[in-house]
């Protein structure tokens, strides 16, 4: 194996690189020519995360973050390959049981009253916090925040999904609070899906680590770029591999159904276009679709994916009947 490309892949895996570094990383990871010398920088990754931890009965937060710490570094955005992205997610990082960061009750944050971003049906917004980090919010979504972060730590709470390209800062932890996820970071970009309403939470990785556990289940997970985690309303953990441009692609008006049935799709065609959609109780089974829209209109999508997934409707102005 070569040895310069591991160790130029290992600043990359860090995010160290300067620019110069930062084009030949990627350079090396779009030729598919270096997929041993990958893999081998993230399993040494894996194994580095996880040493410490193997004869400790407690679970030790303050370790963990510190060793978080000092792996994420500036990020900036880089092209993978498909290949490396697979091995990437094969590689997920479950730490031991106990909270990583915090409790599962959440304190509120001493950085002043909270301030709301919100968006209605079909919009999206985005915003740069005080710290100067970027955040897009999906439609339907609200995100709670501060007009300054002064404490230790940049907390915001989220219901609905939202993208986070968070301004990197080794003293300060970033911290994103759902109903059913926690997430920490220090400065790396990621995907936070978690509507109440819907019965499962997500959050996808696009950059750097990121940290995430579940307000009922004692586990942590740390991610990297590509990975998806998932939970279900039953505490089902999900591990995935996701395209990061399926992930951004909702920020470009695009819908994007991987194996999903029409009950799992309505939720998001509600949001996006405003509507109310009412299913049969008693109708058949739905097969799954896969299938990505851009900037359609609804009956154009209900076309297609009632043909493809087996379904008839209706639309009765804001209203459409599935059976």
């Amino acid at each position: 194996m070569d040895q310069e490309i591991i160790l130029l892949l290992k600043k990359y895996v860090a995010n160290s690189c300067h620019r110069q570094e930062l084009e030949q990383a990627r350079q090396v990871l779009a030729s598919g020519n270096y997929e041993e010398e990958w893999k081998a920088v993230l399993e040494q990754e894996a194994i580095d995360d996880m040493a410490d931890d193997s004869a400790v009965t407690d679970f030790d937060a303050e370790r963990v973050f510190s060793r978080v710490q000092s792996t994420i570094k500036p990020v900036r955005k880089i092209n993978i390959s498909r290949w490396s992205l697979g091995i990437a997610a094969s590689l997920l990082l479950v730490l031991s049981a106990g909270y990583l960061f915090w409790k599962s009750t959440l304190a509120p944050v001493n950085d002043g009253p909270l301030l709301s971003l919100v968006t209605t049906a079909g919009q999206q917004k985005k915003i740069t916090l005080s710290d100067g980090t970027d955040v897009t919010l999906n439609c339907g979504s609200t995100l709670q925040y501060t007009a300054a972060f002064t404490g230790a730590k940049r907390e915001v709470y989220l219901n609905g999904e939202a993208f986070f390209n968070v301004k990197h800062d080794t003293k300060r932890p970033f911290l994103v609070h759902t109903g059913r996820l926690h997430v920490q970071v220090l400065g790396t970009s990621f995907n936070v899906n978690a509507y109440r309403t819907d019965k499962q939470a997500a959050v996808s990785v696009a950059s750097g680590k990121v940290g995430v556990n579940n307000t009922k289940v004692p586990r942590t997970y740390m991610l990297l770029p590509g990975d998806r985690l998932s939970y279900n309303n039953d505490n089902t953990v999900i591990k995935s591999k996701m395209k990061i441009e399926d992930m951004l692609a909702w920020q470009k008006r695009t819908l994007v159904f991987q194996l999903e049935t029409i009950r799992e799709i309505a939720p998001k065609l509600e949001r996006y276009y405003g509507v109310r959609i009412f299913i049969k109780p008693k109708s058949v089974p739905f097969k799954q679709v896969t299938a990505s829209f851009t900037r359609r209109t609804l009956p154009q999508v209900l076309n297609i994916l009632s043909q493809t997934a087996g379904f008839s409707y209706t639309i009765n102005k804001n209203e459409v009947h599935i059976n």
